[in-house]
């Protein structure tokens, strides 16, 4: 986090997760992560490798959007990337 400060970046944690790396993990599992910890405005953590995860767990993370995505436009949420969540950032000493 030092580090981060110090290159003027703003960190960011994740209100939920979809847990999208184990092993048994699926789509329908990940939806219920995420939905089940879920707050409106917060930032859902989902991974899009597995370089540290099981193998082919991405898949999991890819299929349960389409459902995540109707369940936050019924919520009349905007998704979109962390930095269009409004976090100030700093420019570097």
């Amino acid at each position: 986090m030092r580090v981060a400060r110090d290159l003027g970046m703003s960190t960011v944690l994740w209100t939920t997760w979809g847990r999208d790396w184990r092993r048994e993990a699926t789509p329908d599992t990940v939806f219920a992560d995420v939905t089940r910890r879920y707050l409106d405005g917060g930032t859902v953590l989902l991974h899009d490798s597995d370089c540290t995860s099981y193998p082919g767990s991405w898949r999991s993370a890819l299929g349960a959007l389409p459902r995540l995505a109707d369940e936050f436009a019924a919520r009349a949420l905007t998704v979109g990337p962390v930095g269009d969540h409004g976090i100030a950032t700093r420019s570097p000493v």
